[in-house]
Parts: C-alpha cells; sequence; structure tokens
C-alpha cells in the first residue's frame, strides 16, 4: 500500500506536469500548481489512510479567531514577554521557522535548523530575525521571536477582499483525468484551490511588510512546502531576497517536494531560490533537474546538516554537553544497548504500538528505551501511543528522549525504531542501523533500505534483530561537513545575482 501511494503520487504529478498546462496556473503572481500538488499529496495520504481530513470549523468561528490573534499570542506569551515581538526589526538575515521543528534545550524551545546559522551569523556581528509560524503551542522561546501567525491571520481574512481571482487552464480535463484513475481530490477543486491561492497571495503581502522593515540579505524557511513557507517565498520573489529551504527531512530522491519535472520560464515563486541539502547527493539530485529545465531560478547547495554542525564545532562544547543525559545505570551497570525509538502521529497504528510495549517488556533489562515523542504531535494523538509513553521502568527513557537533541541520542544508540521516520536518514550518519515497523517506509527510504542502513521488520522480530547488533559500539562521527560559514558566504555572494535576475524578469 505504502508503495502504491507515494509512488502512485510521484508518477501522477509527472504525468500531470506533461499533459496540461498546470505551471500556467496562476492566482496573480502565485503559482497555483505547487499549492495545488501538496494538496493532492495531503488528499491522496488521507485516502490512503481510509480516513477524512479534519473538518475545519465554521467560517464564523474561524474568522473571530483569525481576529483575535493578536491577543491570543499575547496572552500565550504572557510569562515569556522578553522574547514577544511586535514589530519586525532590520537584521541581515530573516528565518521563517514551521513552528514545529523544535528542540526544548535548557528550558526553553529552540529551532533545531535556523538556531546553528543565527549563532554563527551573530558570531560574525550580524543580525537575525526569527519568526515562527504555528499556534504557539510550544513556550518559552530560547531567543527573541515574531509570530508569524498574525500574518497569516491577516492573509487569511484579506484574501477574498483583496486578491485577484485565479486562472487555472484546463482544470476541467486535469479532474477528469484524476477522476477516471480513481484519486479522490476534494481539496482540488477551482473554488477551494482559489481560496487557496488568494490566501497565499494576501498573505505574501503581509510578509513583504516584514522585508521592506528587516530589509535582510538572506531569507532562509524550514519547511517551505506547507503553512506559511509559500506566502513567504512569494514574498521574497517581490522584494527580490534570496529565500533559501533548509533541508528538515530525508529527500532520498523521493521526497513530494524536491522532485518537479516542470518549471515554468521564469520559476515557481512559491519555491525557494536555494535548496540547502544536507548530502552531495541530495544536491546533485535537485542540480540535475533543475539545470535539464534550463531554470536558473531554483539551485541546491551542498550546506551540510545544520544542526550536526553544531555537534561537530569544537568552539560549540557539544560534544560532552549532554553527557549527564545518559548517566543512569541499571542495577549498577551499564546499559548494553540503547535504542531510540521515534514515535510518529500517524493514525490506527495502536495495535502496532501495544506489541512495542510487549516487546520492551519481554527485552532483557539492560537494554535502555529511549522513547521520543514526534515534535508535531498533539495531547491528542498522545493518546495513540499513551501505552509506551506511560512506561515507568528503570530502562525506559520518555522525558529525556524529546529534551536531549537528536544529534545527541544519535551518538550513543545501537538502533533506532519508527514506522517509518525520517530521523532514520539522520541515524545513517551515525551508522545507526533503522528497523521499520511498517511497509510504508519502502517509499520514501528506498535508498537507505537499498544500502542496506535500514530494513522494514516484523515487530514480532524486533528485539532478536536487536541481539544480532555488536553489543558495543564507537561514538561514531558522521564525517566533516561543509563549514557553515563558508555556506553563508556563498549564499551572500550570490544574493545578488538573484536580485539582479528578479530585476531582469520584471
Amino acid at each position: 500500500m505504502a508503495l502504491a501511494f507515494h509512488g502512485r503520487f510521484l508518477a501522477l504529478v509527472e504525468e500531470l506536469e506533461r499533459r496540461f498546462p498546470v505551471s500556467q496556473w496562476k492566482c496573480g503572481d502565485v503559482e497555483v500548481w505547487p499549492l495545488a500538488r501538496m494538496d493532492l499529496y495531503l488528499d491522496m495520504w488521507w485516502s490512503e489512510a481510509r480516513n477524512a481530513a479534519p473538518a475545519p470549523r465554521p467560517l464564523p468561528l474561524r474568522a473571530l479567531a483569525r481576529l483575535a490573534t493578536p491577543l491570543n499570542n499575547l496572552w500565550k506569551s504572557r510569562d515569556d514577554l522578553d522574547n514577544w515581538i511586535l514589530r519586525p526589526q532590520p537584521a541581515h538575515a530573516v528565518f521563517l521557522g514551521d513552528g514545529v521543528s523544535l528542540d526544548f534545550v535548557e528550558n526553553a524551545w529552540q529551532d533545531r535548523f535556523c538556531e546553528p546559522l543565527i549563532v554563527e551569523l551573530e558570531r560574525r556581528g550580524l543580525r537575525t530575525f526569527l519568526m515562527q509560524g504555528g499556534e504557539l503551542a510550544r513556550l518559552p522561546w530560547h531567543r527573541p521571536t515574531f509570530s508569524a501567525n498574525m500574518l497569516g491571520a491577516w492573509g487569511a481574512l484579506a484574501g477574498s477582499v483583496v486578491a485577484p481571482r485565479a486562472v487555472l487552464p484546463r482544470h476541467n480535463d486535469v479532474m477528469r483525468m484524476l477522476a477516471e484513475q480513481e484519486v479522490a481530490v476534494p481539496s482540488l477543486t477551482y473554488r477551494k484551490l482559489e481560496r487557496r491561492a488568494r490566501v497565499v497571495h494576501a498573505t505574501a503581502s503581509a510578509f513583504e511588510w516584514v522585508l521592506r522593515t528587516v530589509k535582510p540579505t538572506l531569507a532562509f524557511v524550514v519547511t517551505f512546502y506547507a503553512g506559511l513557507g509559500a506566502a513567504f517565498l512569494v514574498a521574497c520573489r517581490r522584494q527580490r531576497v534570496l529565500s533559501i529551504d533548509l533541508q528538515h527531512c530525508p529527500q532520498e530522491g523521493a521526497h513530494k517536494a524536491y522532485r518537479w519535472s516542470q518549471v515554468p520560464p521564469s520559476g515557481y515563486a512559491a519555491l525557494p531560490a536555494i535548496f540547502w541539502t544536507w548530502t552531495e547527493h541530495d544536491a546533485a539530485y535537485i542540480r540535475r533537474w533543475s539545470e535539464r529545465l534550463e531554470s536558473p531560478w531554483h539551485r541546491s547547495v551542498h550546506g551540510g546538516h545544520t544542526q550536526l554542525a553544531g555537534f561537530l564545532d569544537e568552539r560549540s562544547g557539544n560534544a560532552d554537553r549532554w553527557e549527564k543525559g545518559f548517566a543512569p545505570k541499571y542495577e549498577g551497570a551499564s546499559f548494553e544497548r540503547e535504542i531510540l525509538i521515534a514515535l510518529q502521529p500517524i493514525g490506527a497504528q495502536h495495535m502496532l504500538w501495544q506489541k512495542l510495549r510487549e516487546q520492551i517488556e519481554k527485552a532483557p533489562r539492560r537494554w535502555r528505551w529511549w522513547i521520543r515523542r514526534h515534535p508535531a504531535s498533539t495531547s491528542e494523538q498522545d493518546q495513540e501511543y499513551a501505552e509506551l509513553l506511560s512506561l515507568k521502568t528503570p530502562n525506559v527513557v520518555v522525558d529525556g528522549a524529546s529534551s536531549l537533541p537528536l544529534p545527541a541520542l544519535l551518538g550513543r544508540m545501537h538502533a533506532i525504531v519508527s514506522l517509518a521516520s525520517g530521523a532514520s536518514a539522520e541515524a545513517a550518519a551515525f551508522g545507526v542501523p533503522a528497523f521499520f515497523l511498517s511497509e510504508d517506509a519502502r517509499g520514501p527510504f528506498a535508498g537507505l533500505i537499498e544500502r542496506g542502513l535500514a530494513s522494514v521488520i516484523n515487530i514480532h522480530t524486533l528485539n532478536s534483530e536487536i541481539a544480532g547488533l555488536p553489543a558495543v559500539r564507537d561514538r561514531m562521527n558522521p564525517g566533516r561537513q561543509p563549514g557553515l560559514d563558508e555556506t553563508l558566504r556563498h549564499l551572500e555572494s550570490l544574493a545578488c545575482d538573484y536580485s539582479q535576475l528578479c530585476r531582469r524578469q520584471t
């Protein structure tokens, strides 16, 4: 089923881009197809899960909630006012986090991918301006942060008033083909696509207000294809600011947002100008389709994993910073195996989590299990694996597993266990084998599996698989990465060229 879903999606969008002028779908200067692709993916995901997407609240309630966003933000931030930013400030670089890719470090939440770059720029005496999307579910912040949800709320309210109408040539033909292939796409109706595009158009105008004040040279975004990412990127194009997507999860040449077979001559404003990748392999993959399409608008830069850079930099002190988190022993002896369980808020998996708990209870007591919640998981979603989170034995760590940064954990693990978590690709950099409990992993992680870095197993064989691993493993180093300062200076040199390219295009 996973192969049918993931592979089918990639084949389907490639066929749509080949047969229909979807790259010409526009709403003013907002290209609609990048938005539609993501909505198509989610529609297929919900269909494959045999579940319905959560129904939105009634329109009047949504409007009231958006109007109340500033007051709601102030109330939630009442105990963190030192980090509450009301207005933008001039800075060399602006960052937009997704509100989810956060680590709780030393009693505050920090962006795991933006923070290392912010620190590096501050070492050079340069100012930065950090924004976060989302609904402020995780406070306090590590540093002063602007709540971008106010811009999203304004865009949602103004979209139907100030934004132009959408033009979607041959939209009916696209819908007919999808119906013939029995693909349910409730999000791709003309009305819903137009509404989505008009909100992005209006929200981009709000982000322009930020950019005109900040006047950044560089603009970074995490998870560009979700949340406020598209609107932010459109605003960057309008203001001729170089936009950079920070890779936040594995790509493996199969990610839904990093594989394009058709791009308009002027590129997609809703795509980043630069894709910052973890590996040269990922950078080369993006470079191949960009060069094939002869597009100067979307390039790749191998900058490395920004969070890992902090652990490899001797100046950070991270090498020994987290040692105390691993100190507890069982009956005076060190643990023989350290296993990380990367939870994912995926529904209808309760029975599997129950079987995993049974495996933990049967395992040797000198195996330590680190049960790490997904950063996007809500308290409601936690109920799906509540029996795991409630384990209270000396060899199970729950709170500590989420308070330690992922690289700090991976450097000590013998194995990582998940349904189909992207943390497995990060584990591979440390030589940590991954055990997938879901066939869904074969779609996005086929490369890891083919290279022998991961395997899909039956839950009943988990303990025997772990027992077969070497009992002693050295703390591995993921190897040299490009220096953050080196990559940042390269991007700064590209920023001027990009501004000129935008000026010629207009």
